[in-house]
């Protein structure tokens, strides 16, 4: 005969509590799995962004023409380069909001089946860790430094994303200008080119003077082909730059040089240049980097894990409380304080560095702004008695008193100071808006 084994069923009143254990801990689990995130897809359509994005362009380049304002508000709006930056500070803001929790809480349960009608067993060990050394407000501290140097460097690329976008629509200003004072001197030239022409074939004018005239017709041409060319290429920046779509290459801007020479502006201080986006950002990155450090050397310090476990064993209840901690000895965790000391004394060097660049920054601007005053000044006080002589030279033209090839000659004089002039103009307006946003305190 083999032996008949006893059966345990779940009406003893182990099974019963066993049973209603494994019921409330079944309830627990579902309703912490219920407060989980959820995935949520967020596939791509191209097509469809693209049809949103020329609808926003059109729309957002219904004037017109656009103003120094309604660049900047698209540009900020659209910029790829920006819109990233804004995002890499939202990931530091999510970050920071729950960086430093504690470690969750572990549970192990062990229930033992035996063959034996009177030996049964149920374990339950509850365990926390506890973050004696401060690890976690350790890790708060640094995320939020990271949040505050990732705020700092998308301010710095709004600021330098302005002064480009500034800088450009003045350059494409002076784009507009050389063009249209280059094709009133090629209409010119044509004429005198005619003109000469006929005076050559009269024997009144000498062969130099009709291969000046072809040359210089030659040269205006070439050099407003290369200035088209030019302008195409900033204007294709333009639309780039401000994140639109390239059907809105077409775009015209308001606004125009300025007659007079512009006034000398002061240059930022140091005091001032304290406050500078970028500084504040390598200062922020400084911080986590402390931070870092001192979270790894309280890293090789022993953390603290307790469980109070429960134990019910042949109708016998048991509590068995545990401590538990790693033992420093060889390890230390050296290697990553060794790391995380070199990596602040490199974000300490960047700090440095990016101050005394912004300090040689705003003497550089300095001087190049008065010399590029220099120049302005002086040709604009030539081009003034040029434009005079020209006058002269045509009272006399009109009387017969000089001829074509003198009068063109004072014309051609008087076009190449222009466009020096605007060259040099365009210099001192580039300088000024680099001086304009060095100054932390600018206002657009």
């Amino acid at each position: 005969m083999h032996p008949h084994l006893p059966l345990i069923t779940s009406h003893t009143p182990h099974h019963r509590a066993r049973h209603k254990a494994l019921r409330c801990g079944t309830v627990l689990l579902l309703g912490l799995l219920a407060a989980c995130t959820v995935y949520t897809a967020k596939p791509l359509d191209l097509q469809r962004n693209t049809a949103e994005w020329l609808t926003l362009s059109r729309k957002l380049c219904a004037k017109p023409a656009l103003s120094l304002a309604d660049l900047h508000n698209i540009g900020l709006m659209l910029n790829p380069d920006l819109n990233k930056a804004r995002l890499t500070y939202a990931k530091s803001t999510s970050i920071a909001e729950f960086a430093g929790l504690w470690e969750d809480p572990s549970l192990s349960t062990e229930l033992a089946y035996t063959l034996s009608p009177y030996a049964t067993g149920q374990t339950y060990n509850p365990g926390l860790t506890l973050p004696v050394t401060g690890l976690p407000a350790l890790a708060s501290k640094i995320a939020e430094q990271y949040k505050e140097a990732d705020y700092w460097t998308m301010r710095t690329q709004e600021r330098d994303f302005l002064k480009q976008l500034d800088t450009l629509r003045h350059r494409i200003m002076v784009s507009h200008a050389k063009q249209q004072l280059m094709r009133t001197r090629l209409t010119r030239l044509r004429d005198e080119e005619e003109k000469i022409a006929k005076l050559y074939e009269l024997g009144e004018v000498e062969f130099a003077e009709f291969k000046l005239a072809n040359q210089r017709t030659f040269d205006a041409t070439k050099a407003l082909q290369e200035l088209d060319n030019l302008h195409l290429q900033q204007h294709l920046e333009l639309v780039n730059l401000l994140g639109l779509h390239p059907d809105m290459r077409d775009i015209e801007l308001q606004g125009s040089l300025p007659r007079e020479l512009p006034a000398a502006l002061p240059v930022a201080d140091g005091d001032a240049l304290l406050e500078s986006p970028e500084l504040k950002a390598l200062m922020a990155s400084y911080g986590a980097g402390e931070q870092e450090l001192r979270r790894e050397i309280r890293r090789q310090y022993p953390e603290l894990s307790l469980s109070m476990g429960w134990e019910r064993a042949d109708d016998v209840d048991k509590l068995k409380p545990t401590i538990g901690f790693n033992i420093p000895l060889w390890n230390r965790n050296r290697e990553a304080i060794a790391a995380a000391n070199a990596e602040r004394d490199i974000r300490h060097h960047d700090a440095i560095s990016q101050w005394r660049a912004l300090l040689r920054n705003a003497a550089a601007l300095s001087d190049r702004q008065q010399l590029a005053l220099q120049h302005c000044r002086e040709e604009f006080t030539n081009l003034g008695v040029l434009r005079d002589a020209e006058q002269r030279q045509e009272a006399l033209f009109a009387i017969g008193e000089i001829g074509m090839p003198a009068l063109a000659g004072s014309r051609q004089e008087v076009f190449e100071r222009h466009i020096n002039y605007l060259d040099c103009l365009e210099q001192l307006l580039d300088v000024q808006t680099q001086i304009l946003y060095l100054n932390p305190f600018h206002k657009p």
